[in-house]
């Protein structure tokens, strides 16, 4: 598990590289036949070999490593022998399958070892094979006493030891480094581990571990971490008394090594072994260090999907009668549990009595009515008038343990409450803000900040103080007395590309930034952000104009990828744009459907997530019926759940769009003017947001309503004007399936108009557009 090569392609995984496993299996009766007569230079005597080549297949299975060394111990043994009068080799049949009925396959090589290596070169091959398939010589010359302290040793004069040549040149052993050597093949390493015997492999193991651990200076100690402790592992029961707490620290110090590697399962059994060192006296001996490994153990258990291991842990840490802060660590990593099981409401409980617990200000779980949410903003506001962005960067950290950890709490609230009681989001955003400003900046604080910018770019329409707020996020997460960058970078990033950046910087501009905020996610552990880094950025990809055949591949990994770090919501909310991806290719199996996506989670972001979706593919196949009959029959406005969010903007010009195209077919007055009315007034919003903060990813979709709207007016110059800017914008910036879309609309136009080659010039146009952007559902 710890091998570079297992981290590395399971560092890929998590980041959705896929990668392709080549199973090469054993040689098949012919190849066999073939290898044979190639080894014994009889290419053309195949037939001379059936007899010895079947023997070998049925002797070794066709493991080409077996048939090689098969062949060889037949030449040592001299059944197979070279005669120089007829220049060719000769072997009796009948003595080679007696080998067969008398040796054992996996005995071969231990003979091999044992007849024709030294005892001190076998001596090295059983130290070397407890270190794995690669080794230091230096550590291995440590256990056999050869040195007294590793860190004295010459790494190139170990490699140049008489045993260590005489393995390299037997071809048991290969250089893979300067300072490393390896086994030039597994079944060595495990034929070398046959060398001790059975009854004392595991004390052996032990002892060795033991040795190493006392010799290997502590400056070096780190390099070979897992090997040692392993080693001292394989029998904890052997460990002596006054060396348990020490081995204990050992554990613990590989468990954080391993997980901060990625390597779950085997932080996991480190902390299991510390646990069990210490056994129960650990609570009262060593509180502190019982208490990491319980925690760091649910922590490992949770990436695991041991989901009932970690609640043991977490239960029996919360159960004992310590302090709050002590028990901090286990109620975090169970409200990360909840918020993958979407448990929303329970998170919110706990985290608020998690805070009154420690003496912090407590929300009530329920709607908070907007006069309340005004007064604690120009509360905020006030505060923040006080201070400038500089003020802000060099406001000294908080000393409060406290405090830290009521606003590590209110982080986790945040995520249900987006969810579940989106009222009580800006009331916790501003009671953080305010102890931020009142106590000093924590990790939390970047959150914060970048959070009210949030609210007052999206919610209070002030693009300058948002702006203002985000230069402030940016500069305390570089800020060296930042603790916990990972966890805090990953939540900025996804919270100011996806809430603020998009409103006054071109789309294509948020990409880059949310793989970013995915990899600092994944590697501080913060599963939940790295996920929604991932959808954000699916959203905006989608947006973008990014190629749908390219755009599948990318959110089928990113799918993937959500499904192993349990991450629901994230997924769900990839779900739908990938399903809006099928259905435009036409590749749409009927595998997955919008409602069991709203199904799948009981967040209200994913039912308003699936509108969105649903109301986007509507207005791409131009199903103007379907797409009002879904407005008539909502019951939420899908904006409240994604305010501020580039799909709350997106949603905006698609509603306004298709108002105005169910008043266009309006059959009586008065439904005309309510819907035109509708569409007026969202396309005024549209309008806000541009003059106002410059937004350059909605100057067409204002062009497209300013046309359907002169239509319906009977302006028939400014609408043609519309169409042609609507198309114009969108091409220059990069928004290929608008521009197809555009000129869709501009073909409907002018074949209403009777107009048939301006129709058809657009409808070409369309066509050519929707099949670069790959949309081929779109095409006839």
């Amino acid at each position: 598990d710890s091998h570079p090569l297992t981290l590395q392609l399971r560092e890929g995984a998590q980041l959705g590289i896929s990668t392709t496993t080549i199973d090469i299996g054993n040689l098949d009766p012919i190849h066999v036949k073939s290898l044979v007569a190639d080894v014994l230079s009889m290419e053309d005597h195949e037939d001379a070999v059936s007899t010895l080549a079947a023997t070998v297949q049925k002797k070794t299975d066709g493991n080409v490593f077996y048939v090689l060394l098969f062949l060889r111990s037949l030449a040592e043994e001299e059944l197979l022998q070279y005669n120089f009068g007829t220049m060719r080799w000769h072997w009796d049949d009948e003595a080679v399958k007696a080998k067969l009925v008398t040796q054992n396959v996996a005995t071969v090589l231990v003979d091999l070892l044992r007849s024709s290596v030294s005892e001190s070169s076998q001596n090295a091959l059983k130290v070397a094979a407890c270190l794995g398939t690669s080794f230091s010589p230096s550590v291995v010359a440590l256990a056999l006493g050869e040195q007294d302290d590793v860190s004295s040793l010459s790494d190139t004069g170990s490699l140049n030891s008489s045993y260590f040549d005489e393995l390299k040149e037997a071809g048991l052993l290969e250089r893979e480094s300067d300072e490393v050597l390896r086994f030039a093949h597994d079944q060595i390493q495990l034929s070398s581990l046959d060398l001790i015997p059975e009854n004392h492999r595991i004390s052996f193991k032990s002892k060795l571990g033991g040795i190493l651990m006392k010799k290997i200076h502590p400056d070096r100690l780190d390099d070979h971490l897992f090997e040692v402790v392993s080693l001292r592992n394989s029998s904890i029961d052997s460990v002596p008394g006054d060396e348990r707490v020490s081995m204990a620290k050992m554990n613990l110090r590989a468990g954080m090594k391993a997980a901060e590697n990625g390597s779950f399962d085997m932080a996991k059994d480190y902390f299991k072994a510390g646990r069990e060192l210490l056994g129960d006296a650990g609570w009262k001996d060593e509180p502190d260090m019982t208490i990491q490994l319980y925690s760091e153990g649910a922590n490992a258990s949770l990436f695991c999907g041991s989901l009932d291991t970690m609640g043991r842990l977490i239960d029996e840490v919360l159960a004992k009668d310590i302090p709050i802060e002590a028990k901090l660590r286990c109620y975090d990593i169970k409200m990360r549990a909840l918020t993958a099981a979407s448990d929303w409401a329970q998170i919110i409980d706990i985290g608020m009595d998690v805070r009154r617990q420690l003496g912090q200000p407590v929300i009530r779980n329920k709607p908070v009515p907007l006069w309340k949410i005004m007064k604690e903003y120009r509360k905020t506001d006030r505060m923040l008038k006080k201070v400038t962005t500089d003020d802000i960067a060099t406001m000294p950290q908080v000393k409060d343990k406290k405090v830290i950890m009521g606003q590590l709490i209110m982080e986790r609230i945040l995520q249900a409450v987006y969810h579940a009681q989106p009222t009580m989001m800006p009331i916790i955003v501003f009671n953080m803000v305010q102890t931020s400003i009142r106590h000093g900046n924590n990790s939390s604080a970047c959150v914060a900040f970048a959070l009210m910018a949030m609210l007052y770019q999206s919610v209070f329409g002030n693009p300058s103080k948002a702006s203002d707020l985000v230069v402030a996020a940016d500069q305390l997460l570089s800020s060296p007395d930042v603790q916990e960058v990972g966890r805090v970078k990953a939540r900025s990033i996804m919270i100011c590309y996806c809430f603020v950046h998009h409103w006054h910087s071109p789309i294509q501009q948020t990409l880059a930034p949310f793989i970013e905020g995915y990899q600092a996610g994944l590697y501080a552990g913060e599963t939940e952000s790295a996920a929604y880094n991932l959808s954000s950025r699916s959203i905006h990809l989608f947006s973008a104009g990014r190629p749908l055949p390219a755009l599948q591949h990318e959110l089928e990994s990113f799918a993937s990828v959500c499904a192993q770090l349990n991450q629901t919501p994230a997924q769900s909310m990839i779900r739908a744009d990938l399903l809006s991806v099928r259905k435009l290719r036409n590749t749409d199996n009927g595998e997955d459907s919008f409602e069991a996506i709203a199904n799948s989670d009981s967040a209200v972001m994913i039912r308003a997530k699936t509108v969105i979706s649903r109301m986007e593919l509507f207005v791409f196949f131009q199903d103007w019926s379907s797409a009002a009959q879904l407005l008539r029959m909502l019951e939420e406005d899908p904006r409240a759940a994604a305010a501020g969010s580039w799909v709350y903007v997106r949603y905006t010009f698609l509603e306004s769009l298709v108002s105005f195209k169910a008043a266009q077919a309006a059959s009586s007055w008065a439904t005309k003017r309510r819907w035109k009315k509708r569409g007026i007034r969202l396309m005024k919003q549209l309008h806000k947001w541009i003059s106002k903060g410059g937004n350059p990813n909605i100057v067409h979709s204002l062009h497209l309503l300013t046309a359907e709207l002169a239509a319906m007016k009977g302006n028939h110059s400014k609408a043609k004007e519309s169409f042609k800017k609507a198309a114009l914008v969108a091409t220059t910036n990069g928004f290929v399936q608008d521009k197809g879309l555009a000129h869709a609309l501009a073909s409907s136009y002018y074949a209403g108009q009777g107009d048939q080659y301006w129709a058809d010039y657009h409808r070409t146009n369309s066509q050519d557009a929707f099949r670069e952007w790959g949309a081929t559902a779109l095409l006839v």
